[in-house]
């Protein structure tokens, strides 16, 4: 090489260091962002890393990643730990959906790995020649030691699906010592309500079922949603709850390759979902309490306790365990697990903070309020790798009721991508309870198929608040049932029994940027926006998307909304 181009490289080097904000500013352009670790994401043999795009991301194919210098070790786009990528990439297999948006995938977890060994990473870009962007930023995680195991079976508990296993469950819980894991073995162990502290795993091992009690004296009662709240419900199967005994809960992980299983419903005839409560209601939009009660197996059960001690049905009936119930907990990280057939929601996080939910297997479709994941005045979600069939929203967020509602801290900070929603009455959802506000969230590189609603938001005008600073972008919706997105303060829930003291000024939603995405075919309007007269919604986004198989537009008290780039394509032979 000559002389003099050995120089000009030289001071092309110095020249891009000396101008950060040329030479740096392009690299950030292209090289991907804020590579890190979820919260509690790694133990003594894997660490799950997470990034950002690239502000310039259109034309990446793939990320390559990195370990300890150059040491390649995976690509993005071959993450096998995830359980939304089989069906993303049987979605985009099908040539039907050659027109779909096209996701991203831009997580990996590294597995393999040495205990108590510390390992750095970077990613890069990967363009359609083969060319790879510069570093992204470089993160180090030591992984754990090797935890102490303390075996259920130890201690007690019997896997033959009909021993109550309550006591030998909750005595291995207390034995945990800190950091130490408690084992479900294989085997289907039924136990009623358990109660997780700090500092442990909860680890459902492949082969193993955690079986809810179908019987509601093995439920703990009086739990409240909010403290405010009139409506008392039973604990759930799997709690933890920090309060003025325990104090402030830390670092709880609920993982495995096992079945988490409530219980809640009988399963239709072809046994391919449970039996929907709402199928059945009365010239005025109640449940059917007969028709409840002969589907029900603990849904039932808990409901008729409550009967017997003088309540109404329709009061009765929101007051089902739900599968996992966390409130207080700081650093909450579950992966891996099958979650089944809760008698109501899912996984409900209540005031946690720095919550992971990665590779998660939600099948509570067809179970009435089987909503996947509740995120309640929390600050800190990050929702990677699932797969979503579920009897009601997806990932909900909520933030409260009324005036009371309004004193408590906002529901925020949020990142859901890479997953595959299949069911549900919305994939993304805010609301219906929303007075401390839902803020700062970005959706993207979702497909979502079969869903009621792509992105929802609901509340009503005495509810208040509302949710902002919200991105929807890159994402792939196909067979919605309904509106693609809708924005209502018209939402009501007649089977609600809480009472609250509404809020002086009504919930609205504004700040919200919905862009760069696909909805083959909707069955409502492919955007529906309803205010209310006192109650505009502002500053909606709308660029970039495309419709197919659609129904028009739907506009009632919007402020300052924009469409921009929005195609409408029918096919005159669906009608």
């Amino acid at each position: 090489m000559k002389k003099q181009t050995i120089i000009m490289m030289i001071l092309a080097v110095i020249f891009c260091f000396n101008l950060p904000s040329s030479c740096n500013a392009a690299f950030a352009e292209t090289t991907p962002q804020n590579l890190k670790i979820p919260a509690l994401a790694f133990d003594e043999s894997s660490i799950n890393l997470v990034w950002e795009k690239p502000a310039d991301y259109t034309k990446i194919v793939n990320y390559h990643i990195y370990m300890n210098g150059n040491q390649y070790i995976g690509e993005a786009n071959g993450n096998k730990s995830s359980a939304a990528l089989p069906y993303i990439e049987k979605f985009y297999g099908n040539s039907s959906n050659d027109k779909a948006q096209k996701i991203s995938i831009h997580n990996y977890k590294v597995t393999g790995l040495q205990p108590n060994t510390t390992y750095t990473f970077t990613v890069r870009a990967v363009y359609a020649d083969g060319k790879e962007s510069p570093d992204s930023n470089r993160v180090t995680q030591l992984t754990t030691s090797i935890p102490k195991i303390f075996n259920i079976a130890e201690y007690g508990a019997v896997g033959d699906g009909t021993t109550l296993n309550t006591k030998a469950i909750q005595a291995t819980i207390d034995a945990c010592s800190v950091g130490g894991k408690v084992l479900i073995p294989a085997g289907t162990f039924k136990t009623g309500a358990i109660w997780l502290k700090g500092n442990m795993t909860l680890e459902v091992a492949k082969g193993a079922t955690l079986l809810g009690s179908e019987n509601p004296e093995d439920y703990a009662y009086h739990f409240k949603l909010y403290e405010y709240s009139s409506d008392e419900r039973f604990y759930a199967l799997i709690n933890a709850e920090a309060n003025q005994k325990t104090g402030i809960i830390s670092n709880i992980r609920i993982v495995g390759q096992g079945t988490i299983d409530g219980n809640g419903w009988q399963k239709n005839v072809e046994q391919t979902a449970y039996l929907y409560a709402k199928n059945v209601v009365d010239k005025d939009g109640n449940l059917d309490t007969n028709h409840v009660l002969n589907i029900g197996i603990l849904a039932k059960a808990q409901v008729e306790k409550l009967m017997q001690m003088g309540l109404s049905f329709k009061s009765s009936y929101p007051r089902r365990s739900n599968l996992i119930t966390l409130r207080g907990v700081n650093n909450v990280y579950y992966d891996g697990f099958t979650a089944l057939n809760p008698s109501n929601h899912t996984l409900v996080n209540i005031k946690c903070d720095n919550v992971t939910v990665s590779n998660v297997t939600f099948k509570t479709f067809d179970c009435n309020n089987g909503d996947g994941i509740e995120f309640i005045h929390g600050n800190g979600l990050t929702v990677f790798n699932n797969f979503f069939d579920t009897g009601d929203d997806c990932v909900n967020f909520a933030a409260g009721l009324g005036a009371a509602g309004q004193k408590d801290k906002p529901t925020q900070n949020a990142w859901i991508f890479d997953n595959y929603f299949h069911h549900g009455h919305g994939a993304v959802v805010t609301g219906s309870h929303t007075a401390a506000w839902i803020q700062n969230i970005l959706a993207e590189d979702n497909v979502i198929e079969n869903t009621d609603v792509g992105f929802r938001a609901k509340t009503a005008p005495p509810i208040g608040g509302g949710a902002r600073d919200i991105v929807f972008r890159d994402n792939a919706l196909k067979n919605i049932k309904n509106q693609a997105f809708i924005f209502t303060s018209g939402y009501s829930d007649p089977n609600a029994v809480v009472e609250y003291e509404p809020a002086r000024i009504p919930g609205q939603f504004k700040n919200i940027r919905i862009e760069n995405c696909t909805v083959d075919t909707a069955g409502g309007a492919a955007i529906e926006v309803q205010g209310a007269q006192n109650g505009f919604h502002e500053n909606l986004y709308f660029s970039n998307i495309m419709f197919y198989n659609t129904k028009p537009m739907k506009i009632n008290y919007l402020k300052n909304g924009s469409f921009e780039n929005l195609i409408f394509e029918n096919d005159k032979s669906k009608g």
